[in-house]
């Protein structure tokens, strides 16, 4: 996974569509690793808006995916934070690939801020 640009809430990151994720015919990505990467790379976006080092966990991620990306693609993976309230981050993002950059899955995800200091339930 390569790193292109962090800056103005938006993370971007570009990597090859790995062969050992293929779906059983081999021949497209299995979108269980979209949905991986969506979240990988958008709550590393939620980390580099902290303040402090402190641990998040997904609370909620709603994925769509709308195309199949053969294997060996290169894929181009946005993620743009949206906000914080009540130590809960927002974050969306998309998954690209081809010439066009065409959108292969995009997702929104909320992400729990401190998990590690405040439990559930508590204020």
């Amino acid at each position: 996974m390569q790193f292109h640009s962090a800056e103005d809430h938006v993370l971007e990151v570009s990597l090859k569509a790995p062969t050992s994720f293929a779906d059983q015919d081999g021949v497209y990505l299995h979108t269980g690793f979209n949905t991986l990467i969506l979240d990988t790379v958008m709550g590393a976006c939620a980390l580099g808006e902290l303040k402090s080092a402190v641990p998040i966990a997904t609370i909620k991620l709603n994925s769509n995916h709308l195309r199949k990306i053969p294997v060996g693609e290169q894929l181009v993976c946005r993620a743009i934070w949206d906000g914080e309230e009540n130590s809960i981050s927002y974050v969306r993002g998309d998954i690209r690939f081809g010439e066009e950059l065409s959108i292969a899955s995009h997702a929104i995800a909320t992400f729990m801020v401190g998990t590690a200091s405040k439990p559930l339930g508590q204020n």
